[in-house]
């Protein structure tokens, strides 16, 4: 039923890019809105450095930052296939990152993690047999257990290099540890559909060649989202640019466990900010670092979205080859129009 709302939405080209240029000017709203309310903390003058500083980032590290934020989503997309073919499915890669990146293009236009049962019920139509929804929410769970486990590792490594501290990591390990021992539990008392959902997270767990497939990926996924992250710092001439990336991360990844914007934007950028001043980084280059990242993020995760929305709807590779063209073109007129609004202003 996913399929075919993309299909009907796709069918109206007009009509798909108006509604592009309307989310994007309602994202551009909510980023300048939460950066104003970041920068009454430190005043006028802290805005007018932050703009000063994303006037002079260096494009080429942008660049290399969104191709690791894409790689990043790729991995993503990988570590689900992995889990989905462990329980019988027989999809392909490129169908999976494309269901993948759909919920990233959610994700990016509405808060909330809708994206996220989005690319659940995508996900979930690749499963052969019954309870394919359950079953898909089995191999949910077992990667949100992984990204606990490897986000609290990037916890401790931030501390480490830091001031930042490290109590939320074992708190994240012993919760992610205390779900995975309940289950072991109910599983074998569980019955009808969570009985589906519990086997799956008890069939991937008992996997070792599956249980490290699946870790690879996610560890891959947050691999690559680091070095981005570390070329986000290197375009903004931060002094040390990978203990500013774990802080990045770190901060982000707590801003978002509840998303209250699209994409977390504004939040999540001053949130970083926050984060990095504390570690010593002036206010104003913080607060440039925190929506240079999620400005970077947000093109990715709309183009990615945009070519997996692009090959879901539209079975035929020639009508596909025509809208992914179509697709791209919006994303380049986005960013270019993001970039002569951001020269206007510094």
């Amino acid at each position: 039923m996913l399929e075919s709302e993309f299909a009907d939405e796709d069918e109206s080209g007009g009509m798909k890019t108006s509604t592009l240029m309307r989310s994007a000017v309602g994202i551009a709203v909510l980023v300048l809105l939460g950066v104003l309310a970041f920068a009454t903390r430190g005043g006028h003058g802290t805005f007018t450095h932050a703009l000063t500083d994303l006037g002079q980032a260096q494009r080429g590290w942008l660049v290399v930052a969104g191709a690791g934020f894409a790689v990043a989503a790729i991995c993503s997309a990988a570590a689900w296939r992995s889990g989905l073919v462990a329980c019988g499915s027989t999809v392909g890669r490129g169908e999976a990152t494309a269901r993948y990146a759909v919920g990233s293009l959610v994700n990016t236009l509405a808060p909330g993690h809708l994206g996220g049962a989005v690319r659940l019920g995508l996900l979930a139509q690749t499963l052969p047999g019954p309870d394919r929804l359950w079953r898909a929410g089995g191999v949910a769970f077992t990667l949100a257990v992984a990204r606990a486990c490897a986000f609290a590792a990037l916890i401790v490594a931030a501390s480490v290099a830091t001031a930042l501290p490290l109590w939320p990591a074992p708190a994240l390990v012993a919760t992610a540890a205390g779900a995975v021992l309940l289950i072991g539990r109910l599983r074998r008392h569980a019955f009808g559909r969570l009985s589906s959902l519990l086997q799956v997270v008890g069939m991937l767990a008992r996997s070792r060649g599956e249980a490290l497939r699946v870790g690879g990926w996610v560890g891959a996924s947050i691999a690559a989202r680091f070095a981005g992250a570390i070329a986000v710092a290197f375009a903004l001439g931060l002094g040390s640019p990978a203990s500013a990336a774990l802080v990045l991360l770190v901060a982000l990844g707590l801003a978002g466990v509840v998303p209250i914007t699209p994409g977390n934007l504004g939040t999540g950028a001053g949130a970083a900010a926050l984060a990095l001043h504390t570690t010593g980084v002036g206010l104003g280059l913080a607060l440039a670092t925190g929506v240079a990242f999620q400005a970077v993020e947000t093109l990715v995760g709309l183009s990615f979205g945009l070519a997996g929305a692009t090959v879901v709807a539209t079975p035929r590779p020639r009508a596909r080859h025509v809208k992914l063209v179509a697709a791209w073109a919006t994303v380049l007129a986005l960013a270019v129009l993001f970039g002569l609004a951001a020269g206007d202003f510094v």
